[in-house]
């Protein structure tokens, strides 16, 4: 009796293929520290590697640890979704999806790479967010290629709890937090006033902020990183992360007491002030991301006199999402000490607040 030989597998493809095949020319680009870390080069591959034809550049994202393999994977899942759905011309600002390959084990992310330069280049300039017009042109770009997006995705209109889902996953994050009470009053009056609507779902990036922003002759010429994307989901997540994302960093270059140029009365004075500032505090940039917010609600068909309980529940997404602890409970924190409205009194009290 002879033994059948087994049919050879064929190895799966490497990422070493990718980065290491002969004339590829790349450079990294990216190396995060979170606890889903990862590497995300940017490569040219020479013709032949892939054969249906050159693609020009291709961006590589390699995971460090199990989790991160997950959240490229899923990256590369809502890649796939979304340029299967119409989008239109839009299409051409998101990543289309190449291969998944294989990186000691775990799944590599290999897209193509778009071009323009992150909005986080021109925010760290001296000065930039200091200078109004500056910033209303960031918000300008953004808040257009989020209706653009919203408008090519959007779906039926459903029950609108989108703090509801906020306060299960703060629940689940941190059951035994202390401040985590405080937190769920904030927002269990936000759920109060947003779940009395309909609103469309729509798809979402997932972490809409200035770095995932590419720049390129006046426009957004692409949208990256959508690991935490979804083909259906609350649009208002996108909207709400890149206001309180911008205001977050404001205070970024100045010293820790001192005011932050062009914002009177912000000063750099424990956990992101700039978003209380934003969301409380009297000012151009204050007027600015409110204005932001009112006319995305606007766009959605919901009440423009929404955007504060939908600033709360972004606070608190973030609380229970974020893949950082320290960030996370920073935001619990905020959301905690945030005041339940913004009356005259209410915002002097927050602005007031550690």
């Amino acid at each position: 009796m002879t033994d059948t030989p087994l049919a050879i597998q064929p190895r799966p493809r490497s990422v070493h293929d990718v980065l290491f095949a002969p004339s590829t020319r790349g450079v990294l680009i990216a190396a995060s520290k979170n606890p889903d870390a990862k590497l995300t080069f940017i490569v040219t591959p020479p013709a032949g590697v892939y054969p249906s034809g050159p693609l020009g550049p291709v961006a590589v994202k390699i995971p460090a640890t199990a989790a991160a393999g997950g959240a490229v994977e899923h990256e590369g899942r809502v890649l796939v979704q979304l340029h299967a759905a119409q989008l239109g011309t839009i299409a051409d600002t998101l990543p289309r999806y190449v291969e998944t390959v294989d990186s000691d084990g775990l799944p590599a992310l290999v897209s193509t790479a778009l071009r323009g330069t992150p909005m986080s280049v021109g925010y760290n300039h001296w000065l930039h967010t200091a200078r109004p017009a500056r910033v209303a042109e960031d918000f300008a770009l953004a808040g257009g290629w989020l209706r653009r997006f919203q408008a090519a995705t959007a779906g039926e209109r459903t029950r609108f709890d989108w703090a509801a889902d906020v306060c299960d996953s703060l629940r689940k994050r941190w059951p035994a937090h202390p401040q985590l009470d405080a937190a769920l009053v904030r927002l269990t009056s936000a759920d109060h006033q947003l779940s009395s609507h309909l609103a469309r779902r729509t798809a979402v990036h997932g972490d809409y902020w200035f770095g995932n922003l590419l720049v390129a002759d006046g426009t957004i010429s692409g949208v990256v990183d959508w690991e935490g994307g979804a083909s259906d989901g609350w649009p208002l997540r996108d909207l709400v992360r890149f206001a309180l994302s911008y205001s977050l960093y404001l205070d970024r270059h100045t010293r820790p007491g001192h005011r932050v140029l062009g914002h009177r009365g912000l000063r750099r004075d424990g956990f992101a002030p700039g978003i209380t500032y934003a969301l409380l505090g009297q000012g151009w940039l204050p007027e600015l991301v409110r204005s932001f917010l009112c006319n995305g609600l606007t766009e959605l068909g919901l009440p423009p006199d929404l955007w504060y309980h939908a600033a709360v529940t972004g606070i608190g997404e973030v609380a229970a999402l974020a893949n950082n602890d320290a960030f996370g409970a920073a935001h619990l924190g905020l959301l905690a000490g945030l005041s339940p409205s913004t009356t005259p009194h209410d915002r002097q009290e927050g602005l007031m607040r550690p």
